[in-house]
């Protein structure tokens, strides 16, 4: 009667079980949208302490260690876009000098928390050639950036430390400004 008993209790924590790695397999795809990485890498190893045989988290916790710098630049393209600046007045200004003040402007906004990081890559200091006139208000800062880009014929590549600016044209240069979205779907089943 105990074993019954055991068994049947046992029977009752399954759905639990499952539920639970179920809705956290859903948090740790929810992690991946937001760029978050260790949430991420956190939600799908306790799917699998949960479920040991679950094919879609192992396969989640594989694409993690493949693309985890993709995932970070897309946060910091994410983190990025939060920020909107209240006013922008540049008259003329040298390009790599509006990136720099936007820069300080989403530190000031982030109070500290978050830095964009430009690093601009120019050996021909083709930047510091390209003037820039923007006066607008309450712009999300990827715009902001957007607009001083297209101005100044240059592109910003997310990476997972920084935004790496260069000209249109140059040796080696950045993408455009999205970064890549990596593919967080499930494993077809088999």
């Amino acid at each position: 009667m105990k074993k019954l008993i055991f068994a049947l209790a046992a029977l009752a924590c399954l759905p639990l079980r499952a539920d639970t790695a179920s809705d956290t397999y859903k948090q740790g795809l929810e992690a991946l949208e937001d760029g978050n990485v260790e949430a991420a890498r956190t939600a799908f190893s306790e799917v699998l302490r949960l479920q040991p045989g679950n094919a879609n988290a192992r396969y989640q916790l594989n694409e993690l260690g493949r693309n985890q710098d993709s995932l970070a630049a897309r946060a910091r393209a994410k983190e990025f876009a939060k920020y909107t600046i209240e006013q922008i007045d540049f008259n003329d200004v040298e390009a790599s000098q509006a990136i720099s003040a936007l820069g300080l402007m989403v530190e000031k906004k982030a109070a500290g928390k978050f830095s964009p990081n430009f690093m601009i890559q120019d050996p021909s200091k083709l930047l510091e050639e390209r003037m820039v006139t923007l006066q607008v208000k309450n712009l999300p800062a990827n715009a902001a950036l957007k607009m001083i880009l297209d101005q100044a014929n240059a592109v910003a590549r997310y990476d997972k430390h920084a935004i790496v600016i260069s000209p249109r044209g140059s040796a080696k240069p950045a993408t455009e400004t999205a970064p890549a979205k990596a593919d967080n779907k499930p494993a077809p089943a088999k």
